[in-house]
């Protein structure tokens, strides 16, 4: 039988909480996000996030097969919410739920990814789509016994996943490794465990390429950017490239236009640059393919 945990646990007020803050009409919600944006009423705001409790709480229980405390979890998920009500528009006809969830899943996501496995790895595309992925694969491929892939099984998640092989090799070798302290000593030297670790990190090769691939898009944007007009690149660097990108109604009185006049210039010019970003490319492609 499990000990009941004590009435001030932080955990179990937590949940409390969630479970009595009532749910939220649309009409309710859309009065408590205009108070907090028009008036910056700060009791609108905490009701806000308050009512989405719930949500933040029925997410973790979605990455709890990775190991990690569920109230790490929540307070990750608790931090996206609150930049997801930082960023919201009620002007795109959403209700805060849809739009937020996705930054709560985000939050997640990148805490699972840095902290569920005993060593930290970069981030890449190819590590993020195999974390998520190979788990469900192995199991389909061994059965229920497990055990290691073998090499023709490996191969095969690495064509299904368009990722290299030696990745997927590696993904296993870290899902697969219990958490244990860096400095715990191993065989009869009592060599530091950390020490003996592979350097995961990307060779000088990779780090090259990568590099080269940054200049290159670089470029691509910087001549789709110049593209665009004075007022175009004005709103798209206030709405996206700011820290605490500015309201759509500060940028409304800076051009004497209406707020859902901002967000179509914004949405027009960001198609703009995809679309110019996009041609560029095709021309390019010939010219490296024939190097």
């Amino acid at each position: 039988m499990s000990t009941p945990r004590p009435a001030t646990d932080p955990a179990a007020a937590f949940f409390r909480a969630a479970r009595e803050t009532p749910l939220l009409s649309g009409e309710d919600e859309a009065e408590l996000m205009r108070r907090w944006r028009e008036r910056g009423d700060t009791k609108a705001r905490d009701r806000l996030l308050e009512a989405h409790l719930r949500l933040v709480i029925k997410t973790a229980g979605q990455f709890k097969g990775y190991g990690l405390p569920l109230p790490d979890l929540i307070a990750e998920g608790n931090l996206g919410l609150v930049r997801a009500l930082d960023g919201f528009e009620p002007e795109r006809n959403l209700r805060f739920s849809t739009y937020a969830q996705w930054w709560v899943r985000a939050a997640m996501f990148e805490y699972v990814l840095k902290f569920s496995t005993p060593v930290t790895f970069g981030l890449s595309a190819e590590r993020k789509k195999l974390f998520f992925k190979l788990r469900g694969l192995k199991s389909r491929l061994t059965g229920p016994e497990g055990g290691a892939l073998s090499q023709a099984e490996t191969r095969q998640v690495a064509d299904e996943l368009g990722v290299r092989d030696t990745r997927v090799a590696e993904m296993e070798r870290l899902l697969s490794q219990s958490p244990r302290s860096l400095d715990a000593p191993v065989g009869e030297n009592g060599t530091p465990y950390g020490e003996l670790l592979a350097d995961e990190r990307p060779d000088a090769e990779e780090i090259l390429g990568e590099r080269q691939e940054l200049m290159y898009r670089r470029e691509l944007l910087k001549s789709a950017w110049s593209e665009l007009s004075e007022r175009e690149r004005d709103i798209v660097a206030e709405r996206t490239l700011r820290e605490t990108p500015l309201r759509l109604e500060d940028l409304a009185q800076r051009y004497n236009i209406s707020r859902e006049r901002v967000r179509q210039i914004e949405s027009a010019a960001l198609a703009k640059l995809k679309t110019l970003v996009r041609a560029a490319e095709a021309r390019l492609v010939p010219k490296t393919q024939a190097i």
